[in-house]
């Protein structure tokens, strides 16, 4: 085994010990979902090693499918059809067909996960609340977005840590994604730099806005903190953006990449240009795929220079 597969399979036990979190707060049926989708990554992988003629690697067709069901909705086990569909998808056309695991140019979930919130926004927005027991488009994320003053009034912050309330199936136990994405970046599988880069970006921009509409510092800075556990974006930046195939290759990069990827989010989920009261609270999958596209320009900007070194020549 080498470091790699070392690496996939310490983040795949990761993701499904929040798949074991979420199942005590939304229930055993998540096992389904993870089931669907874990099935339907590994029919395409091993497909498309034997189409390559190459030798089948059992650690590569984990995380994919797990990440995909952890930022699905609960009450999608009602369309579970879909998380195959959005896996499937992912897979073949933002993986598979590039050559396989490590070749990759776009995070195959993300892409899965368009390719269904496109196709079938009903079902991805529609959540299930775990204490009134009862199916909602309304989740915290939602009412922060018109009134965070409400949450943080309404949420100890506990409360948010925990994760029980509305939201993705795996991404409202804040407390597990955080001490699992710590776990991983003592471990060096994932790199600091990107996930402090992209939310703390993310804060600034926040508290600016707040600020900008005459909030005092106090509650704006409380506001802005609340806004890092909103939505998919704190398990985003733990486990999706720190992807190392999608990820820019250099120290300079990460940083840039990072920073991006806060602004960018922050202007998806909260500046609409045709429709500013528009409901969209979690422009994770959009931003990380944009900004997959520019890894490549990033790489390029920011190669390490090789310092002049002086030419010695040896007298014989």
């Amino acid at each position: 085994m080498n470091i790699a597969q070392r690496n996939r399979i310490i983040v795949a036990s990761s993701l499904f010990l929040l798949l074991i979190a979420a199942s005590f707060i939304f229930g055993p049926t998540v096992f389904i979902i993870g089931l669907v989708a874990i099935a339907t990554s590994f029919i395409i992988e091993f497909l498309n090693s034997v189409a390559r003629k190459e030798k089948f690697d059992w650690t590569t067709f984990w995380i994919t499918p797990l990440i995909i069901t952890l930022l699905t909705t609960p009450t999608i086990i009602d369309q579970v059809w879909m998380v195959a569909v959005a896996t499937g998808f992912g897979v073949f056309f933002a993986k598979a067909i590039w050559g396989g695991e490590g070749k990759n140019v776009f995070n195959p979930a993300t892409v899965g996960l368009i390719f269904i919130a496109l196709s079938f926004p009903v079902y991805v927005l529609n959540f299930f609340d775990p204490v009134a027991q009862l199916a909602t488009t309304v989740t915290p994320a939602v009412t922060f977005k018109s009134n965070p003053g409400v949450i943080v009034q309404g949420f100890q912050f506990m409360d948010l840590l925990l994760g029980n309330y509305a939201g993705g199936l795996g991404t409202t136990f804040k407390l597990g994604i955080l001490i699992l994405g710590l776990l991983l970046m003592v471990l060096k599988i994932s790199d600091w730099k990107i996930p402090v880069t992209f939310l703390g970006t993310y804060f600034v921009f926040s508290l600016i806005n707040y600020l900008s509409k005459g909030i005092a510092f106090g509650d704006a800075f409380v506001y802005s903190g609340y806004s890092i556990f909103m939505g998919h974006l704190l398990f985003a930046a733990m486990f999706v953006a720190v992807d190392p195939q999608t990820q820019p290759l250099y120290f300079k990069g990460r940083l840039i990449y990072g920073v991006l990827l806060g602004f960018v989010t922050w202007i998806i989920q909260n500046i609409w240009l045709f429709n500013p009261s528009a409901p969209n609270t979690d422009g994770i999958i959009y931003s990380i795929t944009f900004m997959n596209a520019v890894v490549g320009l990033i790489d390029v900007w920011t190669v390490p220079k090789v310092k002049d070194v002086p030419l010695v020549v040896e007298e014989a």
